[in-house]
């Protein structure tokens, strides 16, 4: 039997996941992005608007207004210790106690992506990216993290980002594409953004045919959960993205161009898509969390959620 914590946007604060394994019994985690992969440099990396944002979301709040300086919201940001606890766990000062398996999140500092995407390891850290899959004791285990922006940013080159803010690509969607095993065991697929806002995402993932989609992202107070047949219809969806196709054609790489067949293509078994495969939003951290236990082939969702 595995038991396995499904958690999301800890936003930095990392303490917690060991906190919520002890109480659960799991086994291995899988987080859903906006992990908070900062360090002390970060804060030179980061925009107004994001720092603005670490401040507006923690009890020093009041202590910004419009007219407040950059150098004084760097002061607040390093004063509050608002960028996390990551530095930490890279330093090995603390240490995870079951393996995680994360996305990053649309808020992250991707120079710190990029050093995990290099080989920089960290103990029981795995990165999930089009170049890393897992093949777990009983389904396979893949993602793209970032956020999902049906414009001009969806056809860039991986990895992309700057001033905190972190997206994904048709170029990352399509190498993944062609890494993955779509049939025979359950797999679980792990994004950011939730299916349940990006059309376009999910007819893009009918095609990789996972049992189970891990999100976060939203913000509800509590996990959500269900599959294809309760969302909405995609008709203004696609005709937005073929306007924009229109203007970036030229600049397309073959894994981009691989991904966008997939959106534009018909579903692979719509009878699979509408009733098999089964989404899960999770909520912020603080709020809530879910546990996926597989016992025999079998699946049972538990949530947990203060909301």
């Amino acid at each position: 039997m595995q038991r396995i914590l499904l958690i999301s946007d800890t936003h930095g604060k990392l303490d917690v996941i060991n906190e919520l394994v002890e109480r659960t019994n799991a086994q291995m985690v899988i987080h859903a992005g906006d992990f908070g992969f900062y360090d002390t440099d970060s804060v030179e990396r980061l925009s107004n608007r994001e720092l603005r944002l670490l401040i507006v979301h923690s009890p020093a709040k009041d202590s910004i207004s419009q007219q407040t300086s950059r150098e004084e919201l760097i002061e607040i940001v390093l004063k509050k210790h608002l960028l996390g606890d990551f530095p930490e766990y890279r330093s090995g000062k603390k240490r995870f106690s079951v393996p995680i398996y994360t996305v990053w999140g649309n808020h992250e500092d991707i120079a710190i992506i990029e050093k995990l995407r290099g080989g920089h390891s960290i103990n029981n850290l795995m990165i999930l990216d089009e170049n890393q899959t897992y093949e777990m004791d009983g389904f396979q285990l893949f993602g793209i993290g970032g956020n999902f922006l049906a414009g001009r940013k969806l056809f860039g080159q991986p990895l992309s980002g700057q001033g905190g803010k972190v997206w994904s690509t048709l170029h990352q969607y399509g190498a993944l594409y062609q890494r993955i095993r779509q049939e025979g065991e359950p797999s679980i697929f792990v994004s950011h953004v939730s299916p349940g806002k990006e059309p376009l995402l999910a007819r893009l993932i009918s095609h990789f045919k996972p049992k189970f989609w891990v999100s976060g992202h939203m913000g509800t107070p509590y996990t959500c959960v269900w599959n294809q047949y309760t969302v909405r219809e995609e008709k203004d969806a696609f005709e937005w993205l073929n306007l924009k196709v229109k203007k970036e054609e030229q600049n397309l790489t073959e894994e981009a161009r691989l991904a966008l067949d997939l959106i534009n293509g018909p579903l692979p078994d719509k009878t699979f898509w509408l009733k098999q495969p089964w989404n899960i939003n999770l909520p912020d951290a603080k709020d809530g969390h879910a546990l996926l236990i597989i016992n025999n082939g079998r699946f049972t969702l538990e949530t947990f959620s203060r909301g």
